[in-house]
């Protein structure tokens, strides 16, 4: 019998078909035979047809339909959200050439450009209002640290969706005015994230609600492996290096995906980039796991051997995953990539900001800054060579913490008198700047 869908839903433990999302979600979002919680979309879709969406510029990543888990257009919600610019920042390149005699090509996928909320969340949140409004999902809710929540408030909103969004009593307090502004409910939890999830688990139990499934989430999963059309799109081929910041996984788990799916369906070669995760001193538990477990050569099941820390101290609130359920997962990603987990000092976020600032005229996110940091200790410590191409998934923008930019000031003087004034000299600051940055080692 001919097959009437676009798409089906395979367990990735036990290889159950689920047929459609109607069905995904009428299974508690879970595997009706062996109960396992993670499943992967399958399209039926002829790959080669991406050769000719890659010569047109896509208007949002919804250009993608016919490898997208919706059925209908007219049930799409977008803010323009997936199209966004690949950048090549030289300042870093001359950074690896003059410290390490790196010569690498070095590239930023601006997520704080997406239409919605400037952050990378706006894809999924598009996606999950589209899919939600097509399978007449009425109620939702979600545990987030803040920019997931943003976005889903906002694009439910936009589909008539109510939606109950948990988060924890560090979450930015502007976030969470934002979202309740759109008219959903917000509920701070008297506690950190891990508090936020349980309570919103209770929820959803009480209710009957339909909720969020976290970063193993298909639909998360599926909107972000669009990235890589893009990169592929813009720079023909894979980048050899691959940078986040790290709080839950979503990108690395989508960025495997989209690799094991494309490879071999289309002219390009596809290949999985090294992979580097980079948390801050104030929040890291995968890399303490995967110190741990690479000192001892990465004996059998060291994936499931990873510390909880209740209550970070970070104050990067989108960060503050203390419970990394997802690293058996993403750990075991990372290894295969040939990447690698590190730690930078988030006392440093502030003064890489400022560099991004006077040097692309760009003002970043403290998440965003904790990447940029991590690509800096990358080349220092020579885990990325001359001729590879790295790009880095940028996160938020400074939208997402206004108060963030309070901290890049920087050579403001009070002043009584002219007398007590000199000229101004841009490159002399950005000597300081630099010289303040590496002063300290990450």
């Amino acid at each position: 019998m001919k097959n009437t869908s676009k798409y089906q839903l395979k367990c990735v433990q036990c290889g159950h078909i689920t047929p459609d999302f109607k069905t995904w979600f009428a299974q508690k979002q879970c595997c009706p035979i062996c109960g396992n919680k993670q499943s992967e979309l399958i399209y039926f879709a002829d790959y080669e047809q991406l050769n000719e969406l890659f010569k047109t510029q896509p208007t949002s990543f919804w250009h993608y339909f016919d490898f997208l888990p919706l059925m209908d257009r007219k049930n799409i919600i977008s803010c323009a959200e997936g199209a966004i610019p690949l950048e090549r920042w030289s300042f870093l390149e001359d950074y690896a050439k003059n410290t390490q005699n790196i010569d690498c090509q070095i590239y930023v996928y601006r997520n704080d450009l997406n239409g919605g909320t400037n952050s990378f969340k706006d894809i999924a949140a598009s996606m999950a209002a589209s899919i939600f409004k097509e399978n007449e999902i009425s109620q939702y809710c979600i545990a987030s640290t803040g920019n997931t929540a943003t976005a889903y408030g906002k694009y439910l909103s936009l589909a008539g969706i109510n939606a109950a969004i948990f988060m924890p009593d560090n979450a930015i307090e502007v976030s969470q005015a934002e979202i309740s502004s759109y008219g959903q409910q917000v509920y701070r939890a008297k506690g950190d994230y891990t508090c936020a999830k349980k309570m919103a688990a209770d929820y959803a139990t009480k209710f009957n609600v339909l909720i969020s499934s976290g970063n193993i989430d298909p639909i998360r999963v599926e909107s972000k492996r669009t990235m890589v059309f893009e990169w592929l799109r813009m720079l023909g081929k894979m980048p050899d290096v691959y940078v986040q910041a790290i709080s839950g996984g979503t990108g690395p788990l989508a960025l495997d995906k989209a690799v094991r799916e494309l490879d071999g369906k289309i002219s390009q070669s596809v290949k999985l980039p090294k992979m580097l995760m980079i948390q801050t001193d104030k929040c890291d538990p995968m890399v303490q796991a995967w110190e741990k477990a690479k000192s001892n050569n990465f004996p059998d099941g060291y994936q499931n051997d990873y510390p909880i820390i209740d209550n970070p101290p970070t104050e990067i609130s989108i960060l503050a995953t203390g419970n990394p359920a997802t690293y058996p997962i993403v750990s075991q990603l990372i290894r295969r990539s040939g990447g690698d987990f590190i730690r930078v000092k988030e006392s440093k976020i502030a003064d890489i900001a400022r560099i991004i600032a006077y040097e692309r005229k760009t003002h970043v996110g403290p998440a965003s800054a904790v990447c940029f940091l991590g690509l800096l200790e990358a080349i220092k410590n020579r885990q990325i060579e001359s001729g590879q191409t790295v790009l880095l998934n940028m996160g938020e923008g400074i939208k997402r913490a206004p108060a963030f930019l309070n901290r890049l000031g920087h050579h403001i003087q009070l002043v009584a008198t002219v007398e007590d004034c000199t000229l101004a000299n841009m490159k002399e600051n950005s000597k300081n700047l630099w010289d303040n940055l590496l002063s300290i080692t990450f």
